[in-house]
């Protein structure tokens, strides 16, 4: 099967949003979901960040395998990323996402006091695929001391400008997908965490793929979770588990693995990173 290949004229338009206020901005958040670092990384956000400076926030924090991401985050940062894992429903999001920040700026600052420069409010752009959490991040920072302004300069009415305090600024940009998938398997593993649409792929492979990652990693959690002696015949016995039974008594496989994804979504089945 080839990759799936989709960019529609919104899209690219987005991206010639984004490459003109990287120029203008002081450093990019880019928004990645913690339980597939790697597949939620979009090819497209890479190419227009370029060198920028970067904060990488990994979002879903409460369902990803802490052990992974903790030797992915290790990679990022010796890439030059700064990183913040977080639990954007739960944490503070506002405060970590500042202090982090100021890391990065920490240097401009130094420069503009020895030059005698009086600092001005440092600006970032907030980036990321849709479904990583980004809105939600977005919800955090907009509080009523976090005014949404739209009519600034170098900020078009596409983009929204969010005042954090006196030293920081953000610009959000819109959601955007991948032009295509760098390979198959970064599409499966986007679809069976949400983000993409499963429709994308089919069923049969995105689930069959969840499955066989998780006999593989997570044997036991399958079997305490559903009661499953052996793995044979997986879908067809958790459908008559499950009692996804039609008129006939016939099991409704499809219903199975939508019902089985739908626990791998939510963590059901516990902390999973799929890179």
């Amino acid at each position: 099967m080839s990759n799936v290949h989709w960019f529609p004229g919104h899209m690219a338009k987005a991206i010639r949003l984004i490459e003109e206020q990287v120029k203008i901005v002081d450093f990019v958040i880019e928004c990645r979901d913690a339980r597939a670092p790697k597949s939620t990384r979009n090819p497209a956000l890479e190419n227009s960040i370029g060198n920028k400076r970067r904060l990488v926030v990994l979002t879903k924090k409460d369902l990803c395998d802490l052990e992974k991401t903790e030797k992915m985050i290790l990679e990022l940062e010796a890439d030059g990323a700064e990183v913040l894992l977080v639990d954007t429903l739960t944490e503070p999001v506002k405060k970590l996402l500042i202090e982090k920040s100021e890391i990065i700026l920490k240097d401009k600052r130094e420069r503009e006091i020895r030059r005698g420069i009086r600092p001005r409010a440092a600006r970032a752009l907030i980036v990321g695929v849709p479904n990583v959490g980004k809105s939600t991040i977005i919800n955090k920072l907009t509080s009523r001391k976090a005014a949404m302004v739209e009519d600034r300069p170098g900020v078009t009415q596409a983009l929204k400008l969010i005042k954090l305090n006196d030293q920081l600024e953000i610009v959000d940009t819109p959601g955007v997908l991948w032009k295509k998938f760098e390979s198959k398997e970064m599409g499966i593993i986007c679809a069976i965490i949400g983000s993409v649409k499963e429709t994308g792929y089919p069923l049969d492979l995105v689930t069959d793929y969840a499955r066989d990652f998780l006999i593989e990693n997570k044997p036991q959690t399958l079997k305490r979770v559903y009661g499953l002696e052996n793995f044979d015949n997986f879908f067809e016995d958790l459908g008559r588990i499950k009692t996804f039974l039609t008129a006939g008594d016939e099991i409704e496989i499809a219903k199975t693995r939508k019902h089985f994804l739908s626990d791998v979504q939510r963590g059901d089945l516990g902390r999973i990173t799929w890179d």
